[in-house]
């Protein structure tokens, strides 16, 4: 099964049997409503937008919503039978791989055509590494997997064919659905994440600035975001071991 990463903007141009990562998409962790159990686990349940039906998302993707709506009841069994299980980074096949869930999706329902869902971080070695790098204030995001077709159209949109499956919500660097921000809730019990102060990123916004990415490609963009989240993951790895 080929991953599809980008497409053809050829209208008309058809993919069929692929693996459809939302890379990019969605929810924004760091800045949902987050907070920690009471219990003696202390997990951190999350909830709020995960995806949004009959929008283009930074992909030039289109998800019907008649489709993820089907997808969705499918998936309430799997979700009431104990959680749906998301990983920490896309895996490069349609397979759930424990070894790295970092989270349970406990719920997923719609507010108009926006797909909200709530859920809990693991208390797994990659779900660590997840509360680690949310609380540290690295960017990450949920964003969906799936397989199935779809068919440009004349705008150049992909526009997601009826066969699609919806396989879970992964933890990925960077989100690509449009305003998915949210609000973050922390309890009594937790300690506030220290901000940016207004210097750093003042500093840290003019080095982006003064970078030119106009020479780099866009898949060598998503390698660089991709490679910031894995050192420091291992890092958060390393701590924990």
């Amino acid at each position: 099964m080929q991953l599809l990463l980008e497409h053809d903007i050829t209208p008309g141009t058809i993919y069929e049997n692929r693996l459809i990562l939302g890379s990019s998409c969605c929810a924004v962790l760091n800045e949902m409503d987050l907070h920690e159990s009471t219990g003696s686990n202390g997990l951190v349940k999350f909830k709020g937008k995960f995806q949004e039906a009959e929008a283009v998302n930074k992909n030039k993707r289109l998800y019907p919503y008649e489709v993820l709506d089907s997808n969705v009841n499918n998936l309430k069994e799997s979700i009431n039978k104990g959680g749906l299980i998301g990983e920490l980074d896309h895996p490069t096949d349609s397979i759930i791989h424990f070894a790295n869930a970092s989270h349970k999706i406990s719920k997923l329902w719609w507010e108009g055509k926006t797909l909200m869902g709530e859920g809990v971080i693991l208390n797994t070695p990659s779900g660590k590494i997840l509360k680690s790098l949310i609380n540290d204030g690295v960017r990450v995001g949920i964003s969906s997997r799936g397989v199935g077709n779809g068919k440009v159209n004349e705008e150049g949109i992909l526009v997601i064919g009826e066969s699609y499956k919806l396989i879970t919500f992964d933890a990925v660097a960077d989100p690509s659905t449009s305003q998915a921000f949210q609000e973050r809730v922390v309890s009594k019990e937790s300690i506030d994440s220290i901000p940016v102060s207004p210097e750093n990123s003042e500093n840290f916004n003019k080095k982006n600035e003064s970078n030119s990415i106009n020479m780099f490609s866009k898949e060598l963009i998503i390698a660089a975001l991709g490679g910031i989240v894995h050192k420091q993951a291992n890092e958060y790895k390393a701590r924990l071991s």
